[in-house]
């Protein structure tokens, strides 16, 4: 799959994860903020083409999908956690530590 500005749709289930954030993203339970997001299990694993940015580095066999949403995306899907769902949007590389995930979305539909 293509990088953004392509959109792609993706299928999988969608679930809560929750990894280590500010200062040090090593522990919460050693003092890190707490970062909680939605990601998608995908059913069939994909593979990314890479392009010149250090947000587009190629992947190959990706089984896990972090979303990047909006406060009414993540309203709108909290019902659907645990369920199959199919999801369009723009793809991008992992390139920050808040990403926990190496191939994120940015969910449109």
């Amino acid at each position: 799959m293509k990088y953004e500005p392509k959109t792609v749709a993706v299928i999988g289930k969608l679930h809560r994860e929750t990894f280590p954030g500010r200062p040090n993203f090593e522990s919460v339970a050693n003092g890190d903020e707490a970062e909680t997001g939605f990601y998608l299990s995908l059913e069939s694993p994909i593979c990314t083409v890479g392009g010149s940015g250090a947000d587009q580095v190629s992947f190959e066999s990706v089984r896990k999908i972090q979303l990047v949403l909006n406060e009414k995306q993540y309203a709108f899907l909290r019902p659907k956690l645990g369920t199959k769902v199919i999801l369009q949007g723009q793809l991008f590389s992992a390139h920050t530590g808040h990403h926990h995930a190496d191939v994120l979305m940015r969910v449109s539909n």
